[in-house]
């Protein structure tokens, strides 16, 4: 194998394992899959987790989280707010989903964790490899990977509830910034869960008009 093919292989590598994990998670019907998969392939190949985003290492101090959420989630909130009650003339009162705290639970752990785990530290990384980050963003460096990972992030969305989901492309631009940022997936996958968890919460604090 040439050397400029060699290049290309963690790229390959990464959409292979995709083209294994999206099947698989669809048919099992359990986001559990992009952490399982990816995790044990990385075991087998006796690669260093820590390399991956398995680790506390990077994790902001409260400044740089109390920023975040006041200048994202306060928003983010604002936003459903005004767009449910002045928009759609819909009542607005504080209340939590049914079941809220294994929703929580899901949306942190099975859903955050394990998207996070795949599509930004082992993905964007892959691709960061074949594509060095070059591109000076808030503080931290990102490249063509961190497009091109969000981009198969928000469209794998499709398959679970139409084109409408390649919206998820706009926070996943957040989650794939804040790992480059830290080089933890714990950070992406915290707020990759909080925004679920805010979207459930105030769904279930509109009702109709």
């Amino acid at each position: 194998m040439t050397l400029a093919a060699r290049r290309w292989l963690p790229a390959i590598e990464a959409v292979g394992l995709l083209l294994i994990a999206l099947p698989t998670a669809l048919w099992l019907r359990t986001s559990a899959v992009w952490l399982l998969l990816p995790a044990a392939y990385l075991a087998l190949a006796k690669r260093d987790l820590e390399g991956y985003g398995l680790t506390l290492r990077g994790v902001p101090g409260w400044r740089f989280h109390a920023a975040l959420l006041a200048f994202v989630f306060g928003p983010y909130v604002a936003g459903h707010y005004l767009y449910g009650t002045w928009l759609l003339g819909m009542q607005f009162a504080w209340s939590l989903p049914e079941n809220f705290f294994a929703l929580a639970l899901d949306h942190l752990l099975g859903v955050g964790l394990a998207e996070e785990f795949f599509f930004r530290a082992y993905m964007q990384t892959q691709f960061d490899r074949v594509w060095a980050p070059r591109w000076s963003l808030l503080g931290t460096r990102v490249g063509p990977g961190f497009i091109l990972a969000n981009t198969l992030f928000a469209a794998c969305h499709v398959f679970h509830g139409g084109p409408v989901r390649l919206v998820v492309f706009f926070p996943g631009l957040l989650y794939g910034w804040l790992w480059a940022r830290t080089g933890s997936v714990f950070v992406p996958a915290f707020y990759h869960g909080l925004s679920n968890i805010l979207m459930a919460v105030m769904l279930a604090s509109l009702s109709g008009p």
